[in-house]
C-alpha cells in the first residue's frame, strides 16, 4: 500500500513540474546604447593633415536644445566630453574642430541639451581614424592650467616650445599623471613622446590659453 502510494506522488511530481515548465527563452540582441536615441541631425567628419578632426553640424529647429556637447570614444561604448558650446555660440551651421584627436579610430556625436540638461538627444555617430601612437593621450587642448597625460606604455614625456627648448618633461611615465603648466606662456607648444616599449618618438601640438 505504501508502495503504491510513493509512486503515485512521484508521478503526480513529475506531471506538476512540466506543467509548470517555462519555455526557453530567446536570446535578445545587445544593442549600443547611441543606437536608441533619436536622431534628429547629421554629423559630417574629416580629417585633416592626420592632425585635426573636424565636425560640421546643423543646429536642430527644436528651439529648446540650449547646449551642445562634443562627445568622444575609442571603444564606441563609453563617451567623454571633450567639448561644450554655450548657447550664445551656437549656429544654424556649427564646425568645431578637434586639435588633439585620440590615434587609432574614435567615435565622434554632439549631444544637444535644453537648460535642466534632462531633454536631451544626439547626432548620429562618425568615425574618424588617426594613425599615430595610440597608447598615448593628453588633454584638454587647448589647456589653461592643468594637462592631463595618459600614456600605457612606459614613456619619456617633454613640453617644448616653438624654438624647440624643453620647458617640461617627465621621465619613465606610465598610467596617468598631471602637469600643471600655469607658468607657461600663451602660446603653442609641442608633446614629445619617446614609447620605451616601441622605440617610437611622436611630436604633438598643444595651445596654452
Amino acid at each position: 500500500m505504501k508502495k503504491g502510494a510513493m509512486v503515485y506522488l512521484i508521478c503526480l511530481l513529475v506531471h506538476v513540474c512540466t506543467a509548470q515548465e517555462v519555455p526557453s527563452a530567446v536570446p535578445m540582441a545587445i544593442s549600443d546604447s547611441t543606437d536608441t536615441a533619436a536622431y534628429i541631425t547629421d554629423l559630417t567628419l574629416n580629417v585633416r593633415d592626420n592632425s585635426k578632426v573636424i565636425l560640421n553640424w546643423k543646429q536642430p529647429a527644436d528651439t529648446s536644445f540650449t547646449f551642445a556637447s562634443i562627445e568622444r570614444s575609442s571603444g564606441g561604448r563609453e563617451y567623454e566630453v571633450v567639448a561644450v558650446i554655450k548657447q550664445s555660440d551656437i549656429k544654424p551651421d556649427n564646425e568645431w574642430v578637434d586639435d588633439s584627436p585620440a590615434r587609432g579610430r574614435s567615435l565622434y556625436r554632439v549631444r544637444f541639451s535644453g537648460k535642466d540638461g534632462f531633454q536631451q538627444t544626439f547626432s548620429k555617430s562618425k568615425e574618424a581614424l588617426v594613425a599615430g601612437d595610440i597608447s598615448f593621450r593628453f588633454y584638454p587642448n587647448p589647456v589653461d592650467n592643468i594637462l592631463i597625460v595618459r600614456s600605457e606604455a612606459v614613456a619619456d614625456i617633454q613640453i617644448v616650445d616653438a624654438t624647440g627648448k624643453q620647458r617640461m618633461g617627465i621621465d619613465n611615465m606610465q598610467g596617468l599623471q598631471t602637469l600643471n603648466v600655469t607658468a607657461l606662456e600663451k602660446g603653442i607648444y609641442f608633446l614629445r613622446i619617446n614609447n620605451h616599449n616601441t622605440g617610437l618618438l611622436t611630436q604633438e601640438k598643444l595651445m596654452k590659453n
